[in-house]
């Protein structure tokens, strides 16, 4: 019998850049500067970040970052914005 594992909601850099109104260019760089941070002290960062990619309307592949929406609070938007 297959088990259902229910995914919890997860949040795309792209939605964050448009709460915090940043471009998602600059909030790419950031999201990597904390990434390296996070190296740095030891911790992965794939406990916060899922790196991905999506399709522009020009199929274009582009990169972004997927997280899960609770990691995603008051104080990443505080940081971010």
């Amino acid at each position: 019998m297959n088990e259902i594992i229910e995914k919890t909601n997860v949040i795309t850099s792209m939605e964050v850049a448009e709460m915090v109104g940043k471009d998602h260019g600059k909030l790419l760089r950031d999201i990597r500067n904390y990434v390296a941070q996070l190296g740095e002290a030891k911790i992965g960062f794939t406990d916060f970040f899922e790196e991905s990619t999506y399709t522009t309307e020009q199929n274009k592949v582009l990169p972004c970052f997927r997280s899960e929406e609770r990691r995603v609070g008051k104080e990443c938007r505080s940081r971010w914005s």
